[in-house]
């Protein structure tokens, strides 16, 4: 179909002398994404880790994936180093391509494009400008901490979840007043699989002694 263009960086920097410049994408990373949900009844835009109507254009590579786990998997597959795809990280995208119309634009809660559905719905329920996290999945609750400055599942701070300044970690009111304090303890990895849990979508499970490991892993 024809190319039209909807946005231009030059406009973004006040700077018309950059030149137009359309990327060229493989038609695997154009075609949009669906996965089968139970809950929505059926095929839903996005992928296994996240319903969403958009994708994430790599900030180094330029690459499109529908979320950086989908680009974990990619990177695990082929073996790939961090030179030939380094991680994708989401606070640096600023970038994302709407798989309903197409068009590239710069990262959003809504498509650009006055004559695409999502320039009047977001792409998803959940968007945080910050991390560029979006999910729409409607039984799932996501907050964003500023002191971890990334999002967490749960209801927010102060309803299901505090952040304790020693450990630098979200922790749940209820055991809150009776933790161990460890500092930084979820900056390492999990003694189990060696995995990050930082940023880990997998449930933690916290030990009496106060360190912490992957649920699955326990």
């Amino acid at each position: 179909r024809r190319s039209e263009l909807v946005w231009n960086s030059a406009d973004s920097k006040g700077n018309e002398s950059i030149d137009v410049e359309i990327p060229q994408f493989a038609q695997s990373e154009l075609t949009p994404t669906f996965h089968f949900s139970e809950t929505q009844g059926g095929l839903v835009p996005g992928c296994e880790h996240y319903t969403r109507g958009c994708k994430l254009r790599h900030p180094s590579t330029g690459q499109l994936f529908t979320c950086r786990l989908c680009c974990e998997e990619v990177r695990a597959a082929n073996k790939y180093t961090d030179e030939t795809l380094p991680v994708l990280d989401r606070q640096a995208v600023t970038e994302i391509l709407c798989m309903q119309c197409g068009a590239l634009q710069p990262a959003g809660a809504k498509c650009v494009n006055k004559d695409c559905q999502y320039h009047t719905r977001p792409f998803a329920k959940y968007f945080c400008s910050i991390c560029h996290l979006y999910d729409n999945d409607e039984n799932k609750k996501i907050y964003h901490c500023p002191y971890c400055n990334v999002c967490r599942k749960g209801e927010g701070l102060g309803i299901d979840f505090r952040h304790c300044m020693r450990c630098n970690a979200c922790v749940g009111v209820s055991e809150y007043d009776t933790h161990v304090c460890i500092p930084q303890r979820l900056q390492g990895n999990c003694p189990i699989c060696h995995d990050s849990m930082f940023e880990s979508t997998e449930p933690l499970r916290g030990m009496q002694c106060g360190h912490v490991m992957h649920l699955s892993c326990y």
